[in-house]
């Protein structure tokens, strides 16, 4: 009898306790003592992404968004909201609806490439007997995935804009819709596919400009209104500038297959109904990082270090005082390399520094340009060692160019060392 009693005794003393810490937060909510939060088994599916956008981000320019408020969301304080692509670029008055469009079905494409990538080992050994190997433009050999990545870059925007150029493709393609489109896309459809064999992170990349009837593809990157890059790993992140100069924003997405958890925040995606099928795909895609900023100094430094005695004095002396913390910033300086354009540049935004390629090897309209353009929105730089790559002007479709991009600070003292371009040079994969 009495075990049995100190048992019920001891379970009224814990109901007791958890009926205080409840009121306690209760009151801590009410008179707003702290920010206290009630801890539910839901909000363990919040991604954390969304939850920094519901309690931190404000859009400091003029373009704002409604955000849930703890106030808003008193009576559920699970909920999150959450801005999917499309509903950002409604909400942006730097981009109209063509544009929108443009954005839309770019990420849409970098969505099914995502998917073929993911069954790549798989399918692999049937798609290169069935493709064979060929040879692009630039003189590579093409992997199946290139060719796929093009053709499906090709198939969703050719009438949404008035001209296409691929990094695949010799020649500009003509849109479909002449009439009523006013941009032109340059875009390369898989970056870094030399890694696909081993898995390693790849990417898309993408720079929109207003069309140029006489002479397409002949500006320079300062006449971009959009560009972006997608990065194929454990998650697909989407990252778009939009604007120009001193307007340019940068934002950063993530796609969320989860139709369940997307519905439980109020996002239903019906994609056999009437519906615009193009936009409630693209509305898988979750604003994730609301305002991204280069730090202006980072301490990692992305190029091949192997090539080292190829480069010119300046870089080599950079890199030798970056080693051992001898630049004028003091900064020692880690290399940190994937051998994959998107990854390493996705990494220096986040976390500073610089990356790039010293000789004349990446394309300027669809490489270089269009991240040089995010950069400068995220309050980095773009250069080629010399000036900003912005500011270069194509003189053909597959213009190449030296590259550096980063953090401002440490991409202009690399910049000070002056000869940090290197010389043409091919080397075997």
């Amino acid at each position: 009898m009495n075990k049995h009693y100190n048992r019920k005794s001891k379970l009224k003393s814990v109901l007791c306790c958890s009926i205080v810490i409840q009121f306690i937060v209760d009151i801590g909510i009410g008179i707003g003592i702290g920010q206290i939060k009630a801890f539910t088994p839901q909000s363990l599916f919040n991604p954390p992404s969304a939850r920094y956008y519901e309690s931190e981000w404000k859009m400091e320019s003029s373009n704002q968004f409604e955000v849930a408020t703890e106030e808003e969301t008193a009576g559920d304080l699970t909920k999150t909201t959450l801005i999917t692509l499309p509903a950002y670029l409604e909400k942006n008055h730097q981009v109209d609806e063509g544009l929108s469009n443009i954005i839309c079905q770019a990420a849409i494409s970098c969505i099914e490439i995502s998917k073929k990538l993911s069954v790549l080992p798989i399918q692999s050994s049937s798609l290169s007997s069935s493709q064979g190997l060929k040879t692009n433009v630039q003189g590579e050999v093409q992997k199946p995935m290139d060719v796929i990545a093009n053709e499906i870059f090709m198939h969703n925007l050719k009438d949404k804009v008035a001209a296409l150029a691929s990094e695949e493709e010799a020649e500009i393609t003509r849109g479909t819709n002449l009439s009523s489109c006013m941009y032109e896309i340059a875009f390369d459809p898989l970056d870094g596919s030399s890694n696909l064999d081993v898995s390693v992170p790849t990417g898309s990349i993408f720079g929109i400009a207003h069309h140029t009837p006489d002479k397409p593809f002949s500006t320079a990157g300062t006449n971009l209104v959009a560009a972006g890059y997608s990065v194929y790993s454990s998650s697909l992140e989407f990252v778009i500038s939009i604007g120009q100069g001193s307007d340019a924003q940068a934002v950063g997405f993530t796609f969320c297959a989860d139709m369940d958890f997307l519905a439980s925040q109020g996002i239903i995606l019906d994609k056999d109904g009437d519906e615009d099928t193009s936009r409630n795909m693209a509305a898988q895609f979750i604003l994730s990082r609301p305002n991204l900023q280069c730090p202006p100094n980072g301490h990692f430094y992305s190029l091949n270090d192997g090539r080292e005695p190829d480069w010119p004095q300046g870089l080599t002396k950079w890199v030798h005082d970056a080693k051992r913390g001898q630049t004028p910033s003091g900064t020692t300086y880690s290399s940190r390399y994937i051998c994959s354009l998107c990854a390493d540049f996705h990494r220096t935004i986040l976390y500073g520094g610089w990356c790039g390629n010293p000789r004349p090897h990446l394309r300027l309209l669809y490489e270089a340009a269009p991240l040089a353009h995010i950069v400068e929105a995220c309050g980095g730089r773009g250069s080629d060692g010399v000036e900003s790559v912005l500011s270069l002007v194509p003189a053909g479709l597959h213009d190449r160019t030296s590259l550096f991009l980063g953090s401002v600070n440490d991409v202009m003292e690399l910049e000070s060392y002056g000869d940090v371009q290197q010389m043409p040079k091919t080397y075997k994969s």
